[in-house]
């Protein structure tokens, strides 16, 4: 049959939405950078500016950029593996839950970048 030669249209609505996902967390340490920090990025946007200069931001960048790079790959991964070997809600609510695991150490290892290190 021709047809099984084709994705079907919700498989490429799925597949984009979770490569636009992936993308938005690839694109995110690449927009925010030393300079615009003050403005986009949660939580130092509201600190004092004498908070800020006791903020390890440099350090936090770089954290952010490993991180979400990994993140990304290692979740788009997941769900590509568990799609070809699962039924795709099966392949949802794994990479759902592979989104959510990381983000309690992302907090807790973020939250260590409050105090430059002198």
């Amino acid at each position: 049959m021709i047809q099984s030669c084709f994705m079907e249209a919700a498989d490429i609505i799925l597949f984009s939405s979770i490569a636009l996902t992936q993308l938005t967390f690839l694109g995110i340490p690449y927009v925010i950078n030393e300079s615009n920090a003050k403005y986009y990025l949660a939580g130092y946007n509201t600190l004092s500016e004498e908070d800020r200069e006791n903020y390890d931001l440099k350090g936090y960048l770089v954290f952010q950029k490993k991180f979400l790079t990994f993140y990304s790959l290692i979740t788009a991964f997941i769900f590509i593996n568990t799609y070809l070997i699962f039924v795709v809600s099966t392949a949802l609510i794994i990479y759902v839950i592979a989104l959510l695991i990381p983000l309690p150490y992302f907090i807790v290892q973020g939250n260590k970048f409050k105090h430059r290190k002198t």
